[in-house]
Protein backbone atom coordinates (compact mmCIF):
# COMPACT_ATOMS: atom_id res chain seq x y z
CA UNK A 1 0.00 0.00 0.00
CA UNK A 2 0.75 3.74 -0.53
CA UNK A 3 -0.01 6.58 0.62
CA UNK A 4 -1.36 9.70 -1.32
CA UNK A 5 -3.05 12.87 -0.41
CA UNK A 6 -5.72 14.84 -2.12
CA UNK A 7 -5.55 18.20 -2.10
CA UNK A 8 -8.39 20.10 -3.63
CA UNK A 9 -8.33 23.55 -5.11
CA UNK A 10 -11.95 24.98 -5.99
CA UNK A 11 -13.68 27.96 -4.03
CA UNK A 12 -11.36 26.79 -1.05
CA UNK A 13 -8.12 25.54 -0.96
CA UNK A 14 -8.16 22.11 1.17
CA UNK A 15 -4.62 20.24 1.84
CA UNK A 16 -5.12 16.64 2.83
CA UNK A 17 -2.76 16.58 6.06
CA UNK A 18 -3.50 12.67 6.51
CA UNK A 19 -3.62 11.29 3.42
CA UNK A 20 -5.15 7.59 2.58
CA UNK A 21 -4.01 4.03 1.67
CA UNK A 22 -4.38 2.79 -1.81
CA UNK A 23 -2.78 -0.02 -3.71
CA UNK A 24 -1.58 2.20 -6.48
CA UNK A 25 -1.44 5.44 -8.48
CA UNK A 26 -4.47 4.20 -10.46
CA UNK A 27 -6.37 3.00 -7.57
CA UNK A 28 -5.31 6.87 -6.35
CA UNK A 29 -6.82 8.50 -9.74
CA UNK A 30 -10.01 6.30 -9.68
CA UNK A 31 -10.49 8.04 -5.51
CA UNK A 32 -9.92 11.63 -7.12
CA UNK A 33 -12.15 11.27 -10.23
CA UNK A 34 -14.91 9.95 -7.49
CA UNK A 35 -14.49 13.19 -5.55
CA UNK A 36 -14.46 15.26 -7.89
CA UNK A 37 -17.52 14.38 -9.38
CA UNK A 38 -18.95 14.66 -5.74
CA UNK A 39 -17.45 18.04 -5.13
CA UNK A 40 -19.50 19.36 -9.21
CA UNK A 41 -22.76 17.70 -7.85
CA UNK A 42 -22.45 19.37 -4.80
CA UNK A 43 -21.48 22.89 -6.36
CA UNK A 44 -24.76 22.28 -8.94
CA UNK A 45 -27.22 21.50 -6.14
CA UNK A 46 -26.09 24.37 -4.09
CA UNK A 47 -26.67 26.63 -7.44
CA UNK A 48 -23.19 27.67 -7.59
CA UNK A 49 -21.51 28.17 -11.18
CA UNK A 50 -19.00 25.16 -12.16
CA UNK A 51 -15.68 26.08 -12.45
CA UNK A 52 -13.38 23.50 -14.65
CA UNK A 53 -10.52 25.06 -13.71
CA UNK A 54 -10.82 23.59 -10.26
CA UNK A 55 -8.92 20.65 -9.45
CA UNK A 56 -7.88 17.78 -7.11
CA UNK A 57 -3.72 17.41 -7.17
CA UNK A 58 -2.93 13.97 -5.70
CA UNK A 59 0.29 14.10 -4.01
CA UNK A 60 2.51 10.66 -2.90
CA UNK A 61 4.32 9.58 0.00
CA UNK A 62 6.85 12.60 -0.29
CA UNK A 63 4.38 15.26 -1.76
CA UNK A 64 5.09 15.08 -5.03
CA UNK A 65 2.06 15.84 -7.31
CA UNK A 66 1.62 12.79 -9.51
CA UNK A 67 -1.85 13.63 -10.97
CA UNK A 68 -3.94 16.64 -11.60
CA UNK A 69 -7.39 16.27 -12.08
CA UNK A 70 -9.35 18.99 -13.66
CA UNK A 71 -12.88 19.27 -13.09
CA UNK A 72 -13.75 19.93 -16.57
CA UNK A 73 -11.99 17.15 -17.57
CA UNK A 74 -15.46 15.42 -16.13
CA UNK A 75 -17.58 18.04 -17.68
CA UNK A 76 -18.95 17.69 -21.10
CA UNK A 77 -19.61 20.08 -23.44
Amino acid sequence: MAQYYFNVYNSEITLDEVGSDFAGLPEAKAEARSAAADLIREEILAGRQLHGGHRIEVEDENHDVVHVLRFDDLIAD
